[in-house]
């Protein structure tokens, strides 16, 4: 009789029957191998001007074609690439890392009497706050003074307007947890709430937190290339996707198109991997049957 899975295989093993996990992940490995390798072995750099072939079209020499500023658009599509993959990554980890210390505290310190709904009214009321500050004017304000001094201040920027909502879920999951016996039985004994909520709370929620934090670098993305096609974003001497799409010229597809199937390919395969991986971890979900 075969030794039954463990939860780590048997989520594997849902993950990759999947054709979307499949589709998802090859495309995601793919760009990123296209974004590390590609620069070191084509001949021009994302700065590089060939102005006697500007608003020319895909060549041999050029892959993507050159824009009117006599920029190969592929070196440059390749560049915002790299970056847009840093700051997708990095925001949604770090949204991640907000909402659960804000949520989970929250949750646990609720059941812990006068003071604990004290502080549980401060944190919930601190995410209304900023769940009705309009997020885009002013990341729109504060975006141009911070890229002054590196383009990475745009995770921190852009995570300090998204973790409400997933904080507010696991507030809400987090409070269920504290109500059973493993939990109750832990604060009876003792345990420090820190150790509390990293051994029991937090691996109880880490599935719809593995979800929710691949799903959210697509977001991240698009919420960095808009700002960044509007002007408000990574600008030079650095690039991004969203600069790239900036320098459109709508007579010429080959400026906008190239660089918009890379974007759309990056964040639908990401979309397919979170699908995917959401299948997996639900165990009522018809497609995560064995």
């Amino acid at each position: 009789m075969p030794a039954p899975l463990g939860r780590t295989a048997l989520i594997r093993r849902r993950f990759f029957r999947s054709s979307g996990a499949w589709i998802g992940l090859t495309t995601f490995v793919l760009l990123i191998l296209v974004a590390i390798f590609a620069p070191m072995i084509y001949q021009y750099g994302p700065f590089e001007r060939d102005l006697a072939n500007s608003l020319t079209g895909p060549t041999q020499y050029h892959w993507f074609g050159v824009n009117e500023n006599g920029l190969d658009i592929f070196a440059r599509t390749m560049q915002g690439l790299r970056i847009s993959l840093v700051i997708g990554i990095g925001t949604a980890i770090l949204t991640s890392l907000l909402a659960i210390l804000v949520g989970t505290v929250a949750g646990y310190v609720s059941s812990k009497g006068k003071w604990g709904a004290i502080a549980d009214g401060f944190l919930v009321n601190l995410t209304n706050l900023f769940l009705v500050v309009p997020a885009l004017l002013l990341m729109m304000l504060f975006s141009p003074a911070l890229q002054q001094a590196s383009w990475l201040w745009m995770i921190p920027l852009l995570s300090l307007f998204a973790w409400m909502l997933t904080a507010r879920v696991l507030r809400a999951m987090t409070q269920q947890l504290v109500r059973t016996e493993y939990v109750e039985a832990a604060k009876f004994m003792g345990v420090n709430p820190v150790v509390n909520i990293l051994r029991h709370i937090i691996p109880n929620i880490a599935s719809w937190i593995i979800i929710d934090t691949t799903l959210g670098v697509s977001a991240a993305i698009l919420g960095e290339t808009g700002l960044s096609f509007i002007g408000f974003g990574i600008q030079y001497p650095q690039v991004s996707l969203g600069t790239v799409l900036q320098d459109y010229n709508i007579s010429a597809p080959y400026t906008w198109i190239p660089p918009a199937m890379v974007l759309a390919a990056l964040v639908i395969s990401i979309n397919m991997m979170g699908e995917a991986l959401r299948d997996a971890l639900d165990p009522t979900s018809d497609s995560s049957r064995l």
